[in-house]
């Protein structure tokens, strides 16, 4: 680490400091200097406040009625206006965003550049077309930044928006992610925009299309690693994948180690963050670009630590120990925004500048979400216990901005008054926004300067607050708002299967209880642990979907087929039948239980199973639900299931050769069975036409058997940890990969997944989920 040369200014990083170890250091290092450099510069710190303050008065007047009309008869007025806030969002812009300090004299030419080629905060808020989702928002972007507009890149980045869209989990898109992803790539643009202003149009124009995939994939890391992977229930992903990730990330961020697809958790958030970084690595080379790298995983890790933090578990060295990891976080952030988005970095200076300057920015974010932290219990300066806090965070705000403005921009005026002035801006936002709020944020109000600021923020009338309010923060939220509505049957397969794992789980624990304490419950709950996929009652729940079913009508068919599937795994594994060794990741029951109370726990999901599809006429006529039970009998029965169990064992222990048109009608009666059970009834419950319940019946047959086949094919080719059940163990079986081949089991794979996509086609209703799984069936990893 470079040796500190100003003991009194922050300490000075430059692009060999981005590591992680380094990073900690100097961010230590720059937070003792800032407290030792506070405790005897009380007046500035004061002076600063004052300039806060100065600005809310002058925001209240500028907004009452009488200056207001004013205003529209005297055209000079609104000019020099508009003049002062083009110049401010200017210099505020390179000083926060990019950590520069513009030049007095090429203050107003960037402004004007700006706002010809970034538009009003008017055109880039209207100009989305709320129906048209991602290219709704990629209108928006083209009105921010004209030079795109009608560039290859931004139809392929329409496309990826609307990827992300369909494979994020529901509550990250509830919660507004795809608006971060929208702003996140309309920031790093506007830097791209910001490098190239006095550059011709033509290499303007070159640059932004080079840099929009990098911005695309920055935004598409925050929604997926930050809010889906970190922030995400269990449930969601399991330990050992989020344990793979972390291990992948890591590697390819710290060594350039590009992953191994064979190695990725079967997830489609992983699948895009393969593509992000094999796109990443062609843009950005990782030899060249080890510092942008360096910085990546220097924020990787601080969003580790920041997601690990609970409001109800705070780090016991306090709230000033936090501040080292969201220094770096909020750094980084910055730095790898800048190295993406601009030509090159000039010199070491731009790295102190920016790496020193945006704690304060992320501080006062933290200040504005404290609510809706709270509310998802993240522990953040400001929903960290006050009584158990041994700093004041809204001090600390205000205190660290001074030392930023004196120290890293060496009080340059000008950059005092635009920060000021907005995150004055921020503060009125933040006083309106009700009583609870105002009283939350006048807690921390310790001084008499503080409490000042905070009357002058509270006293700026609300119709103000549209005008105050920053274009990028606008566009965000419209982003959001527009991409957070999705179509149930157009997300991709895997996600609506994740996305209702809970509801399933829930089902089941209402439904099936387990009340009893002895060992057929205990096995049962045993064999119902673990990593399993609840596919058949996703089954059901996609043709529900598609057919427009409340799904809570359907709780008990949902449990009954989990039941049914899980005794049918039970009797698999014995040892008179497959003589597994491992199931959904752990030992197979026979191993840890007795074998006898394994077979009698099976037995008694089955005799459950049954009496909660009784349970259907809740919902569905008698005389359908006694239907279905009949059907259900005859499904899992001696013509049906079992009979493929049992051809499974014969054809295994022939001594004679065993065609593979054999093993695929064992599969038949085995796998596309089992899926057929999950669908048909649906289909008699709802007295749907016998011609659609005969494509619904094809499709679980081509389905099943494209699912079996993959199977075979990953038993040979995969390991026992990824598979999560013994691989290998198919070598005793007689399967279409063991008897004849890779190759005629891939043929065939292609045939029935053929079968499986027509007869989704013949259907009169929305199939897509439908379609997606089956392709899913063919190219799974797991």
């Amino acid at each position: 680490m470079n040796a500190p040369e100003n003991q009194h200014g922050p300490f000075p990083f430059t692009e060999r400091d981005l590591e992680p170890e380094k990073l900690a250091e100097g961010a230590r290092e720059t937070l003792g200097r800032f407290r030792r450099w506070r405790e005897t510069n009380s007046g500035v710190v004061a002076d600063h406040i004052e300039q806060h303050t100065d600005h809310l008065r002058r925001m209240t007047g500028g907004h009452r009625f009488p200056a207001v009309a004013g205003r529209r008869f005297r055209p000079a007025a609104r000019r020099a206006d508009e003049r002062l806030r083009m110049r401010r969002e200017a210099i505020y812009y390179a000083a926060y965003n990019m950590a520069e300090v513009i030049e007095p004299a090429r203050v107003d030419s960037f402004a004007a550049y700006a706002q010809r080629h970034m538009g009003t905060v008017r055109n880039v808020v209207s100009g989305i077309d709320e129906s048209r989702g991602a290219a709704g928002v990629l209108d928006s972007l083209e009105h921010r930044f004209p030079l795109l507009r009608g560039a290859p890149e931004t139809r392929w980045l329409a496309g990826r928006l609307d990827r992300l869209h369909r494979m994020l989990p529901d509550g990250v898109v509830r919660s507004g992610s795809m608006g971060k992803v929208a702003k996140t790539v309309a920031g790093v643009l506007a830097i791209g925009l910001y490098d190239t202003f006095e550059a011709g149009r033509v290499e303007a124009l070159a640059h932004l299309a080079r840099i929009l995939p990098a911005a695309y994939a920055y935004g598409a890391a925050y929604a997926i690693v930050d809010d889906s992977f970190q922030d995400l229930p269990g449930e969601y992903i399991s330990a050992d994948d989020r344990a793979r990730c972390r291990s992948l990330i890591d590697r390819g961020l710290s060594a350039g180690e590009r992953a191994d697809i064979a190695e990725l958790p079967d997830h489609p958030l992983v699948d895009e963050l393969y593509e992000l970084q094999s796109s990443i690595l062609e843009i950005y080379p990782f030899e060249e670009y080890r510092h942008l790298y360096h910085a990546a995983h220097s924020l990787y890790l601080a969003q580790e630590a920041d997601a690990s933090w609970r409001i109800d578990d705070p780090p016991p060295g306090g709230l000033a120990s936090m501040y080292p990891e969201i220094f770096v976080k909020a750094g980084m952030s910055r730095v790898v925004a800048n190295i993406l988005g601009r030509r090159r970095c000039v010199d070491d200076a731009f790295y102190s500048r920016c790496v020193n300057s945006i704690f304060v920015g992320q501080l006062r974010d933290d200040l504005i979400d404290h609510e809706e932290d709270a509310a998802e219990s993240r522990l953040t300066p400001f929903t960290f216990p006050l009584d158990r806090a041994d700093t004041n965070p809204l001090d600390d705000m205000f205190a660290y901005s001074a030392y930023v403005v004196t120290t890293v921009f060496d009080g340059d005026p000008d950059v005092a008054d635009a920060m000021t002035y907005y995150t004055a801006k921020r503060m009125v936002r933040v006083m309106a926004a009700g009583d609870r709020s105002e009283r939350f944020v006048r807690g921390y109000a310790s001084t008499s300067d503080l409490s000042g600021l905070l009357d002058a923020a509270s006293g700026v009338p609300r119709r103000a607050l549209r005008t105050l309010d920053s274009s990028d923060h606008r566009f965000r939220r419209r982003a959001a708002r527009i991409m957070t509505p999705r179509a149930p049957t157009q997300v991709d397969c895997r996600t609506f299967v994740a996305d209702r794992l809970g509801f399933i789980e829930d089902a089941r624990h209402r439904l099936y209880p387990l009340t009893g304490d002895n060992e057929l419950n205990e096995i049962i709950a045993y064999a119902f642990a673990g990593t399993g996929k609840h596919l058949r009652p996703a089954l059901s729940l996609m043709l529900a979907e598609s057919l427009g079913v409340d799904p809570g009508s359907l709780e008990p068919a949902l449990v009954a087929c989990e039941l049914f599937h899980t005794a049918s795994l039970l009797f698999d594994d014995l040892p008179a039948h497959d003589g597994a060794t491992l199931r959904r990741g752990k030992p197979a029951a026979h191993l840890v239980f007795d074998e006898a109370d394994v077979q009698l726990a099976a037995l008694s999901m089955i005799s459950s199973g049954f009496g909660l599809i009784a349970g259907l006429e809740a919902h569905y006529p008698a005389h359908r639900v006694t239907k279905i039970i009949n059907f259900l009998g005859g499904v899992l029965g001696p013509d049906r299931l079992c009979l493929g169990q049992h051809l499974d064992l014969a054809l295994t222990r022939r001594d004679g050769p065993v065609t593979a048109d054999e093993i695929i009608d064992m599969y038949a009666l085995k796998t596309s069975t089992a899926m057929e059970a999950a669908l048909v009834p649906l289909m008699m419950l709802l007295d749907r036409p016998a011609p659609e319940i005969e494509l619904v019946r094809r499709y679980a047959h081509h389905a099943g058997i494209v699912f079996q086949l993959r199977d075979d094919i990953l038993d040979a080719t995969s390991s026992t940890e990824r598979l999560g059940k013994d691989a290998g163990h198919d070598g005793r079986k007689a399967t279409v990969v063991r008897v004849h081949g890779l190759a005629e089991a891939q043929r065939r794979l292609r045939t029935h997944l053929d079968g499986a996509r027509r007869a989704c086609g013949e259907l009169a209703f929305d199939t897509s989920l439908l379609v997606c799984l089956v392709d899913h069936f063919a190219s799974r990893r797991a």
